[in-house]
């Protein structure tokens, strides 16, 4: 007793305690897209550059005062010298020193732009603008994510389905393995049945392989997507469904001209080159601006009174470029085509919207066809396998027509799985699109 207890405690220091990342991690679509919105790492670097915009926007307060305090001491001069005539007829003139700087000296300077021809304000409207598009590049990173995590969920979902199907296959084909040995014993069959019976089997591992593959792949893949750790399983509950979803493409086209982020960041650009367009006519305008100063100088460093003295001076500083070489003209013509090119591409893209929402419509009404052809087929192929089996008992069939009824259940049901796939992709990305939930439902 006390040697199986010695036994035990050794087995229990080497392997040691359980680590969470082995325990499996069981999630719903809507747990994945919980994490995935909230520990996505590429998913908070967009969140990030939201907060990198409102610093920026910070950077262009121009029409805010500019206050400065600067210093300086003179460490070398070289002092003006005057010669001063003799007041004595045909005596050497004398050199005087004139000093007229202070060694040291400080300065307080505002300036406070009065007048830029709208530059300082068209440059902030443009970092505000940036601080919107960079909200809606979250929204379309926020969508983007729900797609793809919906997608790697119910790839898995699809997968996990597909793998049951190819055991089932391999189970009707081990069944019919063994009872083709049994008959092939009894002389009731030729060996060539046998061999093609012991192929058909052999040739539903590789198919269970690739999909036991895909599978390990994609729970990677949404470990990744919703920010476990590595080494995590993860694991989906839930169900591969569907449900009829009611169409209105004209509201569907409405909804996603309006909401669709693509189209939302395409409007800020314009108005940002409209902003560009006014700064570049704005160069033609002069600056105004008020500059004031107040000093303090003095020759020895000390704050005694009477030693330093102080003056101020209050300006309107103006300022006009008369020839840039040809500068500001060719940027108003480059911004002028920029907004050409924009408009026209806001329009390229409203109609590329327009022909996506219909294209999704009725692939999810094709699909919806294909699901109910393939249910009825699985329903057929097993229909048929029944007979099939029979027939060859009978030996009204051979082994070929026998594994061509295996193969075809197997096919129905993958595609049954692939149109349901097709289907929920779909209906996903017709809602990131148009931004409206799609409610399950007869048309």
């Amino acid at each position: 007793m006390k040697r199986w207890l010695w036994l035990l405690m050794i087995v229990a220091v080497f392997t040691g305690p359980v680590r969470a990342d082995d325990v499996p991690v069981e999630l719903t679509l809507d747990q994945a897209l919980s994490m995935a919105l909230e520990s996505n790492t590429g998913f908070e670097i967009q969140r990030q550059e939201v907060r990198m915009a409102k610093f920026r926007l910070r950077q262009n307060l121009g029409f805010l005062p500019k206050v400065n305090l600067s210093g300086s001491k003179n460490l070398d001069e070289k002092l003006m010298v005057l010669e001063m005539p003799s007041m004595v007829p045909g005596g050497d003139p004398t050199e005087v020193t004139l000093d007229f700087t202070m060694d040291y000296e400080f300065t307080f300077q505002i300036v406070q732009p009065v007048f830029t021809g709208g530059k300082i304000w068209h440059a902030f409207r443009n970092a505000r603008l940036d601080v919107e598009m960079s909200k809606e590049k979250v929204k379309a990173g926020r969508d983007e994510l729900v797609v793809n995590v919906t997608k790697t969920f119910h790839n898995l979902l699809v997968l996990k389905e597909l793998e049951k199907a190819h055991r089932e296959a391999r189970e009707l084909a081990q069944r019919n393995l063994k009872n083709v040995t049994a008959r092939n014993e009894l002389g009731m069959v030729s060996r060539y049945d046998l061999l093609r019976a012991q192929l058909n089997l052999r040739s539903t591992e590789p198919d269970l392989l690739n999909v036991r593959k895909l599978i390990r792949l994609t729970r990677e893949n949404l470990r990744h997507a919703v920010g476990l750790a590595p080494g995590t399983e993860v694991r989906t509950v839930g169900e591969l469904d569907y449900q009829r979803i009611s169409l209105d493409m004209s509201q569907l086209v409405q909804a996603a001209l309006e909401n669709r982020s693509e189209i939302r960041q395409m409007e800020l650009e314009r108005r940002k080159a409209a902003n560009l367009l006014k700064m570049a006519y704005a160069a033609y305008l002069p600056d105004l601006s008020i500059v004031a100063q107040y000093n303090y100088r003095s020759n020895a460093f000390r704050f005694v009174e009477g030693n330093w003295n102080d003056y101020y001076t209050i300006n309107l500083s103006i300022s006009l470029p008369i020839f840039t070489g040809l500068k500001r003209s060719g940027q108003v013509g480059e911004l002028r085509v920029l907004n050409k090119t924009l408009r026209m591409q806001a329009e390229e893209l409203d109609e590329a919207t327009r022909i996506q929402i219909q294209n999704l419509c009725l692939t999810l009404e094709q699909e919806y066809q294909n699901i109910l052809s393939a249910e009825q087929s699985v329903e057929t192929a097993q229909e048929g396998v029944r007979i099939a089996e029979l027939n060859y008992e009978e030996g009204m069939i051979t082994i070929l027509e026998l594994n061509a009824s295996y193969n075809s259940l197997t096919q129905t049901k993958v595609a049954r799985l692939q149109a349901i796939y097709n289907y929920t992709v779909a209906a996903a990305e017709l809602e990131k699109l148009t931004g409206v939930r799609l409610n399950g439902g007869d048309q």
